[in-house]
C-alpha cells in the first residue's frame, strides 16, 4: 500500500520521518483533483532532499518507492 510502503530499516539509510512526510504528501496529492498539486509533488519527489541517518530506510527501496509515486502522480 502506498501509505505504508514497508521499507527496511538499515544502517546509513534515509531519514524515516522525511520519507514518511514525502509519502504523506504524495498520497494527499494523489487524492487531489489538482493537476498543479500533483505536478508540484511529483517534481519534489524526483529530486528529494533526504538526510542519511544511522538507522534509516534502505536507500534503494526509498528511491524505487518514490519513483513509483512519481509515476502514479504523472499518469493519473
Amino acid at each position: 500500500m502506498v501509505e505504508d510502503p514497508d521499507l527496511t530499516v538499515v544502517l546509513r539509510g534515509y531519514d524515516r520521518g522525511e520519507v514518511q512526510e514525502l509519502t504523506r504528501r504524495a498520497v494527499h496529492a494523489l487524492a487531489s483533483d489538482s493537476p498543479a498539486e500533483r505536478a508540484a509533488v511529483a517534481e519534489e519527489l524526483r529530486r528529494p532532499v533526504l538526510t542519511v541517518r544511522l538507522r534509516g530506510y534502505d536507500r534503494e527501496q526509498v528511491e524505487r518507492h518514490l519513483g513509483a509515486l512519481v509515476e502514479r502522480l504523472t499518469t493519473g
